[in-house]
């Protein structure tokens, strides 16, 4: 008994190509650019305005730059304060 063949085709173009893979779980730190897994252990807090509006973007950080970020922050306060009184 005769067997019918499959024909397949494939084409080049960009409504008929395979999206792209979704990205990996996780999040790419905004201090270091490094793609971890899990949720961020912080956040920076990036604040501006435009008009009357004001914008704020919380970017994820990985746990090294979380502490480097915040001891940072600590340190700069600290000093800040010395300054004042």
């Amino acid at each position: 008994m005769f067997e019918p063949k499959a024909i397949i085709h494939e084409f080049d173009t960009p409504d008929l190509a395979p999206s792209a893979p979704a990205p990996s779980p996780g999040f790419d730190c905004d201090a270091c650019g490094e793609h971890f897994e899990g949720e961020p252990a912080g956040s920076g807090l990036f604040m501006w305005t435009r008009g009357d509006e004001v914008r704020f973007e919380e970017p994820p950080l990985c746990e090294a730059c979380s502490q480097n970020v915040t001891l940072d922050a600590l340190t700069r306060w600290d000093v800040e304060e010395e300054e004042e009184g």
